[in-house]
């Protein structure tokens, strides 16, 4: 039996705009993997020597570019480029970054996890894989050998809705899942931040999220990052931050932990298109509504807090906990909030 026959082509998605700087360290660790992969680039209108690039590996790849028309932004483009290949009959999908470094086996170690789940609960049931990350700056150097223990995320192999809805960890350039899951996906939801944190709930919701605990993805983090940058994932804090964080201090002015990103757009999304999804049991239903009353702030700060912490929203360790208290009864930032 032959490679073909036993390792199932991975379609991957790689999404680039104005990527030239890094992307050819990202295709070369393509060219690297010990799986059976072809390679579907979607440019978003770049106007460097990406495509130039991307078209160099040609000989080294099975390779599709496909160029936009107009400028969709890296999560449209990511939603785009999932349909496109779905349409394409693959049954397998990886989605990739353009400035990350992959390990070899990192398709392969995903395959192996998701195929040996799929004899489990057959090939109509959704399954996504995720990994952990090493992080690394632009020269390569490790910033940290886990982007999990950095971000001290709670995630664990077991199912946990609450994780997933509240710090989540699932990162979209580690993701690799099967049709089913990348199906149920589309389309996004309107205003949607990171099409990361959709797949992650979708996948505990409905599906099966399966977790390596162990750094597959080379993690760059820069200035230029589409969605974590070297300012959003500071590994120092730099003075003029301190300044605006006192003086959102001192005016009361202070963010809440999940309130101000698209969590509450994807929770509506399937709240209110239940009838598109498979039915959530009454576990489900109910820790999607303590959330919600969060996002919404539908009920009293101390009854908001005590939901959050009974059902273990939030990431654990004293100061962090310390901090959400005090800020929740502190801020000024939200009207609603009683």
């Amino acid at each position: 039996m032959g490679m073909q026959e036993t390792q199932p082509e991975v379609a991957i998605v790689l999404c680039t705009y104005n990527g030239a700087e890094f992307i050819e360290q990202q295709l070369e660790s393509i060219v690297a993997q010990d799986w059976p992969v072809i390679l579907y680039v979607f440019d978003d209108g770049s106007q460097d020597a990406t495509l130039a690039l991307v078209n160099s590996f040609s000989k080294a790849l099975k390779l599709h570019i496909v160029t936009n028309k107009t400028n969709l932004g890296y999560v449209a483009n990511f939603e785009a480029g999932i349909k496109h290949v779905l349409d394409r009959k693959h049954n397998y999908l990886a989605l990739c970054d353009q400035d990350d470094i992959w390990e070899s086996d990192r398709i392969s170690q995903g395959m192996n996890a998701l195929l040996t789940k799929e004899q489990v609960v057959g090939e109509t049931s959704a399954v996504l894989v995720h990994c952990d990350l090493r992080m690394i700056d632009a020269q390569n150097n490790k910033l940290h050998c886990s982007f999990f223990n950095y971000r001290r995320y709670g995630l664990t192999k077991r199912k946990s809705l609450p994780l997933i809805l509240g710090q989540n960890g699932v990162m979209g350039n580690t993701v690799l899942m099967n049709r089913s899951m990348a199906s149920m996906a589309l389309p996004f939801p309107t205003n949607l931040h990171v099409h990361d944190y959709w797949l992650a709930l979708l996948s505990e919701l409905y599906g099966y999220r399966l977790l390596l605990d162990k750094p597959l993805v080379n993690y760059r983090i820069h200035n230029s990052n589409a969605s974590n940058s070297s300012e959003a994932i500071p590994l120092g804090l730099p003075s003029e931050r301190k300044s605006r964080i006192w003086l959102n201090w001192s005016d009361r002015d202070l963010e809440l932990p999940f309130k101000e990103d698209s969590r509450l757009h994807s929770i509506l999304s399937i709240t209110e298109n239940e009838h598109q999804f498979p039915a959530m049991d009454k576990k489900q239903q109910r820790i999607l509504r303590v959330f919600r009353d969060y996002l919404e702030f539908k009920q009293s700060r101390f009854k908001i807090l005590i939901n959050m912490f009974r059902y273990g929203f939030f990431r654990t360790g004293i100061k962090h906990r310390a901090r959400v208290i005090f800020r929740t009864f502190m801020t000024k930032r939200y009207n609603q909030i009683r």
